[in-house]
């Protein structure tokens, strides 16, 4: 049976979170129901220049991308804190699993591209799902099939990109350099962009260091502390291994944030 197959069995609607942006506290996962209405009138007008609230719609199955992982709301806390850098620019979220990543990045006024691989069909289901739940019209973000380590006819025709995201794509050691091929292929194309990224570092023998001066890329480490995402409310587990990172190409020195 293919994992298709047995997701069709099993794909079981889970309880839908939401999730709250905000400056003046940390990221609060602020409930969890089985409602999966779209935002109301009311919920839209919090979405503003100080909070936003998202919804998101998770399901049991095997995929890994079906459900929110710690890595997305740390990495939603610093999209939050750099948001007016979004605005008005072009975002590609790299496994964009439920679309946390990407629905937040529309609510800060980007125009997300959502990606993930096409032997993951069900991911593209929930995340347009999980669009429309948070009223995010369809001409405001468009989904994509992309498979790291190979360059496709989206990849050479695509338009100009801003930004790379990606929360927790560092989970598989045998797709490190998969992915550093494909997030090099979009860097040099274009080419002050920078990919944003947050991972749990597993394990102490994985290391990226040599794929990145292999393909001619450069990493800072950006300290949870620094933008309030190094505590339990964040991610809503207790998880040290927690990373964000900012890689960028090699000739290109971004100016760092705080």
């Amino acid at each position: 049976m293919s994992i298709e197959e047995f997701s069709d069995r099993i794909f079981v609607q889970q309880p839908v979170k939401s999730f709250h942006f905000t400056d003046e506290t940390d990221i609060i996962d602020i409930s969890c129901s089985s409602s999966d209405s779209i935002l109301s009138e009311t919920d839209q007008h919090v979405c503003n220049n100080n909070c936003a609230l998202i919804k998101v719609k998770e399901v049991l199955d095997p995929s890994f991308g079906m459900y929110v992982w710690p890595c997305a709301p740390v990495l939603g806390k610093y999209i939050w804190q750099h948001r007016n850098k979004l605005k008005g620019k072009v975002t590609l979220e790299l496994g964009c699993g439920t679309g946390l990543i990407s629905i937040l990045a529309a609510k800060c006024g980007a125009y997300p591209i959502l990606t993930d691989s096409k032997k993951y069909g069900s991911v593209f289901k929930t995340a347009k799902e999980n669009m429309k739940l948070n009223n995010i019209d369809c001409k405001d973000f468009e989904i994509q099939e992309l498979t790291w380590g190979y360059i496709n006819h989206f990849m050479i025709q695509s338009t100009p990109i801003d930004f790379l995201l990606g929360s927790d794509v560092f989970y598989c050691p045998k797709d490190f350099e998969d992915l550093i091929v494909t997030v090099s292929y979009m860097l040099k194309k274009n080419t002050r962009a920078e990919f944003w990224c947050t991972y749990e570092h597993r394990c102490s023998d994985w290391n990226i260091d040599y794929l990145l001066r292999k393909w001619d890329l450069c990493c800072r480490e950006i300290f949870l502390e620094d933008f309030g995402a190094d505590c339990f409310n964040v991610a809503g587990h207790d998880l040290p291994g927690l990373k964000a990172i900012s890689i960028s190409l090699s000739s290109y020195t971004p100016q760092r944030t705080s």
